[in-house]
């Protein structure tokens, strides 16, 4: 128990210190009157937009989900996804890393539908959103001159491609995940290959639905278009400059690793460092990065409204009594 209890305390510090630390180090380094005269000079109607486009995201998030899922769940109604989807945003606020929602999101609709074809949807939709990201991420390299991107960029992309490259390859493959699943038996318990297995078949039955990843694809698109186009009004609100060929190339590449570090609460902390980079290379003072990070916590609270569903269904529970 005192082995276990040191493995989640040494834990908690590292989350603590990967959020804090980036954040900390960003506001150490611009004066408050720099922070406040950025923060003044911010354009509030670009700042309402990005809110709006924000929830729009949102709300398709969770249609995404759906279209990927329907097929295998013809009942599931699209409001339903969204709503799930949107409860699950709400409790990543205070979850542990940004996959959580996922797994929480996963966990909720399994209550009512086949879990194995709900968390392979998951997977799906997940996978499909990679893909998008990574390919407006090199749509966006290929406009800029290399002295444009920060150190390291190039190989970054490359090894994304290579990654998301082999997720794709075990998802669809049997032959590959077969002696995976040998090696795994080893380690994991019955029940969790079990699962597993469950879970590959129901990842497998995608490779036969090309219509279905083919429309999840199309929608992650958007969502991810809406998503770089937001963080590009997001610099323009503070800078007075879209920056959005740079946002096209760079943010992508940030959500992937922001998302696939299951450390920290939506990758805060982790976001903000690279995004604080990516400021440095465009010539942003030091308080125009640190109002860009403080109205981007701020903007990270839209998934408050994830709560609606929660207190509605609070409320329909004691109706019911």
């Amino acid at each position: 128990m005192r082995k276990m209890s040191a493995k989640k305390i040494a834990l908690f510090v590292l989350r603590a210190v990967l959020v804090v630390a980036p954040i900390a180090w960003i506001y150490a380094r611009a004066d408050s009157g720099s922070i406040v005269a950025a923060l003044a000079s911010t354009n509030v109607p670009a700042l309402v937009c990005v809110t709006a486009m924000l929830i729009v995201t949102m709300v398709l998030q969770g249609v995404k989900w759906w279209v990927t899922i329907r097929r295998f769940a013809p009942d599931l109604r699209v409001g339903k996804a969204v709503s799930v989807h949107l409860e699950s945003s709400f409790y990543s606020i205070i979850l542990p890393s940004a996959l959580a929602q996922d797994v929480v999101k996963s966990v909720m609709l399994s209550r009512d539908h086949s879990p194995q074809i709900v968390w392979a949807a998951t997977w799906m939709a997940k996978l499909m959103g990679f893909f998008t990201l990574i390919i407006l991420s090199v749509v966006g390299m290929l406009y800029l001159e290399s002295d444009s991107l920060p150190a390291g960029f190039r190989p970054a992309v490359v090894i994304a491609v290579a990654a998301i490259t082999a997720m794709a390859a075990v998802s669809f493959s049997k032959r590959i995940t077969r002696p995976l699943r040998a090696a795994a038996a080893k380690f994991a318990g019955i029940k969790i290959i079990a699962f597993a297995e469950k879970l590959r078949d129901g990842i497998y039955a995608f490779k036969h639905e090309r219509a279905v990843l083919v429309q999840t694809f199309l929608i992650s698109a958007v969502i991810q278009l809406l998503l770089i186009s937001n963080a590009s009004l997001l610099v323009y609100a503070v800078s007075g400059e879209f920056f959005f060929i740079e946002c096209l190339a760079f943010v992508p590449l940030v959500e992937i690793m922001a998302v696939s570090l299951p450390l920290t609460p939506g990758g805060m902390g982790i976001r903000e460092a690279l995004m604080a980079l990516l400021f440095t290379r465009l010539g942003f003072s030091e308080g125009q990065t640190a109002s860009y990070v403080t109205i981007s916590l701020a903007l990270s609270m839209t998934r408050l409204i994830g709560g609606i569903p929660v207190i509605l269904k609070s409320f329909k529970r004691h109706a019911g009594k």
